[in-house]
């Protein structure tokens, strides 16, 4: 474990060293603080639970970009059961216009060390190519490979397609992503599906320092890995679908935010149909 966190760090401090010397003088960096509660209804196995994430990105504002996630999360379990805890870590790349000057591309890993005994030391490696007209329209996507091998290997592909547009004179984004994640081996840990299909919808409505963001999705879903790679759902839990409002509020260099997101699994267990409620609220700074 000990020589795992030394090799993400070294790993960091070197494409951080290479932007630093490509772009001397001309870096942007932000950090920011999350706090997070989470609360299940109708579970027999999970009452509820907190997290607090590090994250923080340095680059030029144009070609280069590079960020690092660090989350600890405690779950509380009902009685018979043991609490979890569980840490996870994210490194990320974006280069710009590399390939052509409206394609971005981001590749990056998430390793997670938790007390869940199948999904301890998984790792997911993320890549996504997007096309791309400035404040017009956007397509592209995003392909992850996630492994688990700690108690008995299974390992899964996940194709996330994706496109948005702006309108109202760049004051409305709407965008559409799709998932297809193909569980292999899901026989040996149980599970009677291989492949999972589920579509989702956002739109974001900027008024002044102001942004507004609702959104929402329906399908199946096991092991997905969301939100550009820094969050992975690891436990053995089939979501059916959910919802997100946001609200973020920027005033000079910083920027704050409240997040209430809904969503509804199977709990492979018990066959319960759990209601997972999640609150986050964070404050980030630019410098």
């Amino acid at each position: 474990m000990k020589r795992m966190w030394i090799r993400l760090t070294m790993a960091l401090m070197a494409v951080g060293l290479w932007v630093y010397q490509a772009q001397a003088g001309n870096l942007r960096q932000y950090g920011a603080i999350y706090g997070t509660y989470l609360n299940y209804d109708n579970s027999k196995i999970k009452d509820d639970g907190y997290g607090v994430t590090a994250y923080g990105s340095i680059g030029d504002g144009q070609h280069h970009d590079v960020e690092l996630g660090l989350s600890q999360l405690h779950l509380n379990y009902k009685s018979g059961y043991s609490d979890l805890d569980q840490t996870d870590f994210t490194l990320a790349y974006t280069n710009t216009s590399m390939v052509h000057p409206n394609v971005s591309i981001r590749a990056g890993a998430h390793y997670i060390t938790t007390d869940d005994d199948l999904s301890d030391n998984g790792w997911a490696i993320f890549a996504d190519m997007t096309y791309f007209k400035t404040y017009d329209w956007n397509g592209g996507l995003e392909v992850t490979y996630s492994t688990y091998d700690n108690v008995r290997y299974f390992d899964l592909w996940q194709f996330s397609p994706h496109a948005g547009r702006y309108f109202m004179g760049r004051r409305l984004y709407l965008e559409a992503r799709g998932y297809y994640i193909n569980l292999r081996n899901h026989e040996d840990i149980a599970l009677p599906l291989e492949n999972y299909y589920s579509g989702e919808v956002s739109g974001s409505y900027f008024m002044g320092p102001w942004t507004f963001k609702v959104s929402g999705w329906a399908g199946q879903q096991m092991f997905a890995v969301k939100n550009k790679g820094f969050v992975v759902y690891n436990l053995t839990e089939k979501y059916k679908g959910g919802a997100t409002g946001e609200i973020n509020y920027r005033h000079r260099n910083i920027l704050c935010g409240l997040d209430l997101s809904w969503n509804t699994y199977d709990e492979v267990e018990t066959t319960r149909t759990v209601n997972q409620t999640v609150l986050t609220a964070f404050v980030g700074f630019n410098f």
